[in-house]
């Protein structure tokens, strides 16, 4: 299991999509593929260790894939 926390801007690398309260799971060249127009709802470490922002539904996605733990659930 990845980290993941409730979205906070301050893990992404300033002027990224994350850090400005954007989608980058699903951003061009994201993980999820395709562009997304949703609000950063989580922060999580990709398989790289690097950290990402998630939509409400890359969230919902990465718990089903087991990529993260529900938010809440983790330690």
């Amino acid at each position: 299991m990845n980290l993941s926390q409730v979205f906070d801007p301050d893990l992404h690398e300033a002027g990224s999509t994350a850090a400005q309260g954007q989608c980058s799971h699903h951003a061009p060249g994201g993980e999820g593929g395709g562009p997304c127009t949703g609000e950063a709802v989580i922060s999580f470490q990709d398989r790289d260790g690097c950290w990402q922002a998630g939509c409400s539904l890359a969230l919902e996605q990465l718990v089903e894939q087991g990529e993260i733990e529900p938010l809440g659930q983790g330690g």
